[in-house]
C-alpha cells in the first residue's frame, strides 16, 4: 500500500474557506487536497471542478522549466514547488496557490488579482499557512 500525501483537516479547510470568502472581490474559494479533493469550500458551486483543476495547474505548473530553458531540467524539477498561479479569464481571474499540503483556489471579479494579496497575507498568516513572509505581486 503507498503511503498517502498528508492533507488539510476538513475543519480547518472549511474555516480557511471562510474567512478568505469575505475578502472583498473574492466570488468564491476551494480548498483542495493535493489529489484534486475539495475539502472546503465557501460561495463556489463547482468545488469539486475548481478543486480539480487547482491540483491539475499546480501540479503542471511544477513541472515547468524556467524561462523556457530544457536545458538542466532535471536539477530545476527535482526541488520544483508550487507557490501560486493567477488565470484571467472572461468570466473573471482566478489565484491558486500552493500550501505545502492543500492548494487554495479563489475565484475573484476581473481585475482583482492584485488587490486581493495584501488582504489575504494576513489570513494566511492566521491559519499559519504563507510559505514567505509575503506573497509575490506579480500579477498582471
Amino acid at each position: 500500500m503507498e503511503p498517502q500525501a498528508p492533507t488539510m483537516e476538513k475543519g480547518l479547510a472549511h474555516r480557511l474557506a471562510s474567512a478568505t470568502a469575505s475578502i472583498e472581490g473574492v466570488r468564491g474559494v476551494v480548498v483542495a487536497s493535493l489529489d484534486g479533493e475539495a475539502l472546503g469550500s465557501a460561495g463556489n458551486a463547482d468545488a469539486a471542478r475548481h478543486a480539480a483543476l487547482a491540483s491539475f495547474v499546480a501540479f503542471r505548473a511544477e513541472a515547468l522549466p524556467v524561462d523556457g530553458d530544457l536545458r538542466g531540467m532535471g536539477r530545476q524539477l527535482a526541488g520544483s514547488r508550487f507557490d501560486h498561479v493567477a488565470i484571467a479569464g472572461a468570466s473573471g481571474d482566478s489565484l491558486i496557490f500552493g500550501l505545502g499540503h492543500a492548494y487554495l483556489f479563489l475565484a475573484l471579479a476581473s481585475g482583482r488579482a492584485a488587490t486581493i494579496l495584501p488582504a489575504l497575507s494576513p489570513v494566511l498568516r492566521r491559519f499559519a499557512l504563507l510559505p514567505n513572509p509575503a506573497p509575490r505581486s506579480q500579477f498582471a
